[in-house]
């Protein structure tokens, strides 16, 4: 029976317990209920400084909306602080938060102001504060301090209520101000003179003095006149250096690789950064006992917004030496290693054949082009198929590109191979470099679907090199009639002849076209084009932005340098505006077709992203000009 008490009694034990934890975590979550707070003055005088402090008592708030302060002047402000409090108390534990909007507001009229709701988010909903009315009475006609002097003894409580309120604002700090000696952003490019397509790398860096809680890089330079290729940056690896006696700590918020696209002087425009920064509150001393607290140890913090932007950069771009300038140079630049793989043991008719042509060092791979290989008239040649290997880290632009090319052969024998030649401007050493592939002799062997005659084997039927003969001849003419000179004979003659002059011509006119570099660049123009398109609408599906641009600028100017055997280094815009001139297309579309151009300049280095359906349209701009013009210069 005692046992049975006991059990019953620690039951209700925890029963108890358990209501009791129930009603603390409801009290406590009741007290974390969001709520946006605002404390101003009732009454102030016209010409009098006032504060009014907005609080939210919860931490994940965004968002925060003033009001307009319509009839006021606003002085300084948003200042943001925030406070924390913990609080132990007969073994339980509480705790506080609270974030404040501070702003510093003047009234210049008398009369009465209404100020509307101020709101702020808050785990996606949004929370709102009371509107106030301010009562604006007749200000000081002197020193405010005199005028309190003077006032009598005998004041109304709303007036002893301002007095005290006009002495904590004496006593408050000052508006904090971050100097460009405390926070400032600088660039520095590796070199201010290079050659036409030479890589050069922009660093900016933000120095400070004071903390910073974060910056936001607001609007980025558009670079025209250049290739911009975003490069790997750590803004969390900071370091010290000392400048002017002062040190500061630095770090490295943005890095660029540019390439001119045309020679003269191009200006890099300056990029703007609103940062947040952490200031300590200076007092003003009052004679009293709040100047005990000027101690640095009570000092407040309090963040303010800092504009920053970095000086214009002026970069000359030097054209390149025409001395010893190869005749298959193609505008590349850069340091590059070139190999030709065509080292195979055996090959044989109707199977397929790998050849690679690989170009890998450090430059921008983006202007590499395809070279030009002479296979035998025999092999069938597959369209190149080029891969991209790009490495964009903090030492610049680089990477390989390969060219992979599937032949076929189709009649054994030996063949040759062209030898050719690829060549590049190597800045650093200021001259061209030429690669020449040797000629390459193949052996290709008969395979197994080749024919016994082509092959010059027995037939295995009569066991000798006689083909063997059939033992019935099919009816050409009638019976009783000879065939030799007939009618038929004749028009079977004819079309043998006509059939081997069309065949001749053929050959000739592919022959003709394969030694034509400029027309098989202009006959693959849109080929080329189409395919960049291709992989932009794949890209547009798997949103990538960055790649999407990158493509369908690659289609345009790769169009161009095709269509018109323009090397991309001297391609630019009023080149491509004289070219369709000269070609008779109309200054509509010839229009049309720059400010698509400039259109996706833009748009790939904008900070904001295009949302899916502007890169849509850009997509359909691009294939729908490329498509006009290609008609256009027919």
């Amino acid at each position: 029976m005692q046992k049975a008490i006991k059990q019953n009694r620690s039951r209700w034990r925890s029963a108890a317990l358990c209501a009791l934890l129930l009603l603390s975590w409801t009290g406590l979550l009741k007290a974390q209920e969001p709520q946006l707070s605002v404390k101003a003055p009732s009454s102030v005088p016209a010409g009098q400084t006032f504060e009014v402090v907005y609080t939210i008592n919860v931490k994940g708030s965004k968002s925060f909306q003033a009001p307009s302060f319509e009839g006021l002047d606003l002085l300084y402000g948003p200042y943001q602080s925030q406070s924390r409090s913990f609080q132990f108390v007969n073994g339980r534990q509480s705790q506080s938060f609270s974030l404040s909007f501070t702003y510093g507001l003047q009234a210049q009229k008398e009369g009465t102001v209404n100020v509307g709701a101020a709101s702020i988010i808050v785990d996606g909903k949004t929370y709102q504060s009371k509107p106030f009315t301010i009562n604006v009475t007749q200000g000081y006609p002197g020193n405010p301090a005199q005028a309190g002097a003077a006032s009598t003894p005998t004041a109304s409580p709303r007036t002893q209520d301002n007095a005290e309120h006009a002495d904590r604002q004496s006593r408050h700090s000052l508006p904090p101000e971050v100097s460009d000696q405390d926070l400032f952003i600088t660039v520095h490019p590796d070199k201010k003179n290079p050659y036409i397509g030479e890589q050069v790398i922009l660093n900016y860096r933000i120095y400070t003095s004071v903390p910073v809680e974060q910056f936001v890089v607001n609007k980025t330079p558009s670079n025209k006149g250049f290739w911009v290729e975003e490069l790997e940056v750590d803004p969390q690896s900071q370091n010290q250096e000392v400048i002017d006696g002062r040190n500061y700590v630095y770090a490295d918020i943005r890095r660029v690789a540019l390439f001119a696209q045309n020679e003269g002087l191009h200006t890099v425009e300056p990029m703007e950064v609103e940062a947040l920064a952490q200031v300590a509150v200076q007092r003003q001393r009052t004679n009293s006992i709040w100047d005990l607290f000027d101690d640095p140890f009570f000092a407040t913090m309090q963040t303010v917004k800092k504009e920053l932007k970095t000086p214009s950069l002026s970069i000359n771009a030097r054209p390149l030496p025409e001395e010893g300038r190869p005749l298959s140079f193609d505008g590349l630049v850069g340091d590059f290693d070139i190999d030709f793989d065509c080292d195979l043991q055996s090959i044989k008719t109707n199977e397929a054949a790998t050849f690679r042509f690989t170009v890998s060092g450090q430059g921008n791979i983006e202007m590499i082009h395809a070279p030009q290989i002479m296979f035998p008239p025999d092999f069938e040649v597959y369209e190149p198929k080029i891969s991209y290997s790009k490495s964009n880290n903090a030492e610049g632009v680089g990477g390989k590109a390969v060219f992979e090319y599937i032949v076929v052969p189709r009649h054994p024998g030996i063949y040759k191979i062209d030898a050719f030649s690829y060549s590049f401007f190597n800045p650093s050493t200021g001259k061209y470099e030429e690669k020449n592939i040797h000629e390459v002799v193949l052996n290709v062997e008969a395979g197994k679907n080749t024919a016994m005659a082509a092959s010059g084997g027995l037939d295995t039927r009569t066991g000798s090199d006689i083909e063997y003969i059939k033992p019935r001849v099919d009816k050409w003419h009638p019976a009783g009639k000879n065939f030799l000179f007939s009618p038929a004979f004749w028009v079977c003659m004819g079309t043998e002849l006509l059939l081997f002059g069309l065949g001749l011509f053929l050959f000739r006119q592919h022959a003709r076209n394969k030694a034509d570099i400029a027309g098989i660049k202009n006959r693959k123009a849109a080929k080329e084009a189409k395919r960049c398109l291709k992989k932009a609408s794949t890209l547009l599906k798997e949103n990538k932005k960055e790649d999407f641009f990158i493509e369908i600028s690659q289609a345009l100017w790769g169009f161009l340098s095709n269509k018109f055997n323009i090397p991309p280094a001297s391609l630019s815009m009023d080149t491509v505006r004289d070219e369709l001139h000269r070609r008779q297309v109309a200054d509509e579309l010839t229009a049309r077709f720059i400010q698509t151009l400039e259109h996706c300049e833009f748009e790939r280095f904008s900070p904001q992203t295009l949302k899916d359906d502007g890169m849509k349209r850009m997509y359909e701009e691009a294939y729908e000009i490329i498509y006009k013009i290609t008609g256009a210069i027919r």
